[in-house]
């Protein structure tokens, strides 16, 4: 199946041009698509993943603009045609 990629951080621009549209297999959640991105661009591993192989605690993903947590967190299933939103660690106080 085919969903839409936006990662939210600065160096997205070191991406290939064309990964905003990603093939996945059916039945993939939010952490099975991370684990393959990891895959195919190696360089997201130390910035979504610790050292454990768990999602970074400061990472979030939102999925068709809905943030996960409010769902069934990274075990939330995507389908054909999603846009899955990655967002970076967010400052604040």
């Amino acid at each position: 199946m085919r969903i839409e990629l936006e990662i939210a951080f600065s160096f997205k621009r070191l991406l290939p041009v064309g990964y905003e549209t990603q093939q996945m297999p059916e039945n993939v959640d939010v952490l099975g698509a991370m684990r393959l991105l990891v895959e195919r661009y190696p360089m997201l591993r130390e910035r979504l993943f610790d050292p454990s192989e768990a999602i970074r605690r400061d990472i979030n993903a939102l999925v068709n603009g809905g943030n996960v947590t409010l769902k069934q967190g990274f075990a939330t299933l995507l389908h054909e045609g999603d846009r899955l939103t990655i967002l970076p660690p967010m400052g604040g106080g």
